[in-house]
């Protein structure tokens, strides 16, 4: 099972209480004893994020940091992800989808790729959003990338 800790210091944007983090990511079937920590950063934060690790000046709705075999406390400590508010609340506005439901869905896709999954390849790309899919689905939030 994963746990998560969320760092959030935006207050003037939307972003989920702890509590619904913590249950999207339960419903990923992942039986080892492991944490993320999910930092919830600003624009100016996330572009500079994309410039230092990816050479891209932008700003992405989030960023995942996978790392390799990290044990702590007798918990694998899986990775960071990032997480820009604004970015997200305007692109749930943008795709007409709800906030929460859009936080849902990055929350997902962004512990998938801590994990692994990867769209970089068709194959690999329809597997991680049908797996995203079928989370989902849990939480009555239909596919997310019917715009």
């Amino acid at each position: 099972m994963i746990s998560s800790i969320v760092i959030n210091n935006i207050d003037s944007e939307f972003v989920p209480e702890d509590i619904f983090f913590q249950k999207w990511i339960k419903a990923i079937e992942y039986k080892k004893k492991s944490e993320i920590t999910i930092k919830i950063v600003t624009e100016n934060e996330m572009r500079e994020f994309n410039k230092f690790y990816k050479s891209e000046d932008k700003v992405s709705d989030t960023l995942a940091f996978p790392f390799e075999k990290l044990i702590l406390d007798n918990k694998i400590i899986l990775g960071d992800i990032a997480m820009c508010a604004k970015k997200i609340n305007n692109d749930s506005l943008d795709y007409k989808k709800n906030k929460i439901d859009r936080w849902a869905h990055l929350t997902i896709h962004s512990v998938l790729h801590i994990l692994g999954y990867t769209h970089d390849t068709k194959i690999s790309q329809i597997e991680m959003e049908e797996k995203e899919i079928d989370i989902l689905k849990k939480f009555n939030i239909f596919n997310p990338y019917d715009i």
